[in-house]
């Protein structure tokens, strides 16, 4: 029996270290398999990727900034351009004590350690495998105070980089606008861009953003674990995708005109503009206060800051912003009491101081009086012609004329901005001032006063509508953008009879020839316009100063606005710097101008 039972318990352990060896045979199968399979996977499927992981962590990408698209006035010259510059630079994947390397950098760049600290943490988030600028155009101080302390600073570089430059620096700088760093806001609706980028935020340079900007390049350099480059021969970049330039942009100003303008305006708040009727081009537009476009290529500091948001506004643009016109509307007026019969292409007006409506005496801007015609009642700008027209007519139909000629909407121009001005009428009064409209408001709005307000840019284009006797142009400024030509828009045409239009072309040449616009008279070539003087708050300061002509009245292939904000009368404040530009367009050099309304020997005219 123990014999027997022995044997049995022989056979069993024979049999056992046959089925482990089985089992040991078919887990190592099963091990050499799924590790054949990694390998497959690692080596064959994902061998593109692991490619690209390696060349990453030997290698430093930077990005080479394209250039801008450099803009061009009329004739060529350079208006905005480039520079070459040195941004210091975070590599996110790199940066590991954010707070040691802000404190470093703090000193360096001599900025808040906060503000540095907000922008390493930014750049460490993104994780991008590109380089985040920190701060850009640096000096050449803080390059030096930078090597001094590199060797604690291996995810920082400075790297050459492209800034913007604008030559002429506050010439332009209310058509150009300027370029900076992109917002949060702006990054979050374009994320083809990244943080750190330069992208148009104001005028020409945000609305052609896309054109102007270019493809940025890349480049590598070989570098070790720590981000340090072997030796010098390993530290040359290598360009693996070159960066395009952005498309060049043409613009219709003439920089000559644009000096002339600005230097007539000097230091007085207000806009000057000038176009090509024929058109629509832009030719001219100054607006002041101004700013140097170039101070925002880098970090603006404290006392810049306070520069750009002093009480006078120098970033804004009084170009595009509405205005009381004054007697400049006295135009529109005189086509709408036409065009609805009040008066006839010969009616005769008795003039006066004034007339009394309503108990309140509404006046003239002289108390000589006579018989005049609609001619002479423009060339001398008399109120109580108009008010004798207004007391006949309703807001709506001088609202109707005013806005057949661009007022009251946007004129086309490519800025951003742009004010639609304001042409009210009795349902407007009711919803906004929740009052009815009086007959002493259709006195007023019919010389430019009451709610009524016209941009510089808006009466611009009336004035070069009414010398194409009714071809109104939409204004424009960018003529080209790479090699497309841009053609001018379509003009607007008004339908109006020669009789009506041949008494305000009379008028508006009166004007110069012998009336209120007598500064701007050239001698051999005739001009054609119309001075204002608009009563504007605060209460007691002087009166807008507009005047507006074209030349040559019968062919005019300049018109012109200026606009002195609080400047005082039209005929000797803003008719002058009308002049200067005119003489610089035509050449011409005549001598100043006084006019003695009738009926007031010796006495200056500055309406």
């Amino acid at each position: 029996m123990v014999q027997s039972s022995g044997i049995g318990s022989g056979s069993t352990e024979i049999d056992n270290p046959g089925k482990r060896a089985a089992v040991l045979l078919f887990v190592v199968g099963i091990a050499m398999t799924a590790l054949a399979m990694r390998l497959v996977w690692l080596q064959v499927l994902q061998n593109n990727f692991y490619k690209a992981r390696a060349l990453e962590n030997s290698t430093r990408v930077t990005f080479l900034r394209a250039p801008r698209g450099i803009i061009y006035d009329r004739h060529g010259n350079m208006v905005a351009t480039n520079k070459q510059t040195l941004s210091l630079v975070a590599v996110p994947l790199q940066l590991e004590d954010v707070d040691a390397v802000a404190v470093r950098l703090s000193r360096i760049l001599e900025l808040p350690y906060a503000d540095i600290k907000a922008r390493l943490e930014k750049a460490k988030v993104s994780d991008s495998v590109l380089p985040v600028v920190i701060e850009r155009d640096l000096s050449l101080e803080i390059v030096s105070r930078f090597y001094d302390q590199k060797l604690f600073l291996p995810a920082i570089e400075v790297m050459p980089d492209i800034s913007r430059n604008y030559p002429q620096g506050e010439l332009f700088c209310h058509v150009m606008g300027y370029c900076g760093e992109i917002t949060e806001s702006q990054l979050a609706r374009r994320p083809e861009r990244r943080m750190g980028d330069v992208v148009g935020q104001e005028g020409i340079e945000r609305l052609y953003d896309t054109q102007l900007r270019g493809i940025d390049g890349e480049q590598r350099v070989r570098v070790n674990a720590a981000g340090e480059t072997f030796s010098r021969d390993t530290a040359k970049p290598v360009v693996t995708k070159e960066a395009q330039a952005g498309l060049p942009v043409v613009l219709s100003i003439d920089t000559e005109l644009q000096q002339a303008a600005a230097e007539a305006l000097g230091e007085r708040h207000g806009a000057v503009v000038a176009c090509d009727p024929r058109t629509g081009e832009i030719l001219a537009l100054v607006s002041n206060p101004k700013f140097d476009p170039n101070c925002f290529t880098r970090r603006i500091t404290p006392d810049v800051w306070k520069k750009l948001n002093a009480p006078d506004h120098p970033l804004f643009n009084r170009a595009l912003s509405g205005f009381p016109p004054g007697s400049i509307w006295k135009a529109i007026t005189t086509l709408a009491a036409l065009e609805y019969k009040v008066v006839k292409p010969d009616t005769k007006l008795r003039v006066s101081g004034g007339i009394a409506l309503g108990g309140f005496f509404f006046h003239d801007w002289t108390s000589a009086s006579g018989v005049f015609d609609l001619v002479k009642c423009l060339a001398w700008s008399r109120d109580s012609a108009y008010y004798q027209m207004a007391l006949k007519m309703t807001p709506e139909m001088i609202k109707e004329w005013g806005m057949k000629f661009g007022a009251g909407r946007p004129t086309g121009v490519e800025l951003p901005h742009e004010s639609s001005g304001l042409v009210p009428d009795s349902e407007w009064k009711l919803r906004v001032c929740h009052e009815k409209w009086y007959p002493g408001n259709t006195l007023h709005m019919s010389i430019g006063q009451t709610f009524l307000q016209v941009t510089p840019l808006q009466a611009l284009r009336i004035f070069a509508g009414l010398g194409q006797r009714g071809v109104v142009p939409n204004l424009h400024m960018v003529i080209k953008v790479g090699d497309r030509l841009i053609p001018p828009p379509v003009p607007e045409k008004v339908k109006i009879k020669k009789e009506y239009m041949d008494v305000v072309s009379k008028g508006l040449k009166a004007v110069v020839a012998s009336g209120t616009g007598g500064a701007t008279r050239l001698g051999n070539v005739e001009v054609a316009g119309k001075t204002g003087s608009a009563e504007a708050p605060p209460i007691g300061s002087k009166t807008h100063a507009w005047f507006c002509c074209y030349a040559p009245a019968d062919k005019p292939t300049i018109a012109i606005c200026a606009f002195i904000e609080h400047g005082g009368h039209g005929g000797s404040a803003a008719a002058p710097v009308a002049r200067v530009v005119l003489d610089k367009y035509f050449g011409k050099a005549a001598p100043a101008t006084t006019t003695v309304a009738p009926g007031q020997k010796g006495k200056r005219r500055r309406h």
